[in-house]
């Protein structure tokens, strides 16, 4: 009976299946044109659950140096140049975010000399989200020398500054302020 038992033991082993194969998630992968079955982890690996991807910065635009991957974001990078998403086994979860309409905006820096803030040169490329409004900023008259403008005068103001904000393209140039404030002016001065 034992060698019975044994037997049957032998037989049922040998044609016996393997347990199936986890499947491999999707991710995109690269520059975030190609989804891709996650490669396979190493002999005693762990298949991988998370896709990573480069954060999206707003009036920045995308984290550099961070690609579209399986697996988690590299040590010390997530949710400040990269973001992660639980994979799927039939779909991509890092696709791209919608960008918006790239739109101009300027810097100011303080001229010790003239003891005024003046506007840079050349204006600021602010990039955003699809849903983010275009906004400008730039310093108030009150602002102390010391005042930078965020994001390079990109975005809104940041709390408790000595800082204005406008909403759209370019409106915090010279000539947009200038173009607003002599009307206003002019108003004052029909009044008094």
């Amino acid at each position: 009976m034992n060698s019975m038992f044994i037997a049957l033991c032998l037989i049922v082993a040998a044609v016996a299946q393997d347990p199936p194969a986890p499947t491999a998630i999707m991710c995109n992968q690269g520059n975030a044109t190609n989804s891709a079955a996650c490669p396979a982890p190493a002999d005693g690996g762990v298949a991988a659950t998370l896709c990573s991807m480069p954060k999206f910065v707003e009036y920045t635009g995308l984290s550099a140096g961070v690609d579209y991957a399986c697996g988690a974001c590299a040590e010390g990078t997530k949710d400040a140049t990269c973001m992660e998403c639980t994979g799927a086994t039939n779909a991509s979860c890092n696709v791209p975010q919608a960008a918006g309409k790239s739109f101009m905006c300027y810097n100011f820096a303080y001229d010790a000399a003239t003891k005024v803030f003046a506007q840079a040169v050349n204006a600021t490329t602010c990039q955003r989200l699809e849903a983010t409004e275009a906004i400008c900023n730039s310093p108030e008259k009150a602002a102390a020398a010391e005042y930078l403008s965020p994001h390079a005068g990109c975005g809104p103001c940041v709390a408790n500054t000595t800082c204005v904000e406008c909403k759209g393209d370019g409106c915090n140039s010279a000539t947009t302020i200038t173009a607003f404030l002599l009307p206003l002016v002019a108003l004052i001065y029909t009044l008094v």
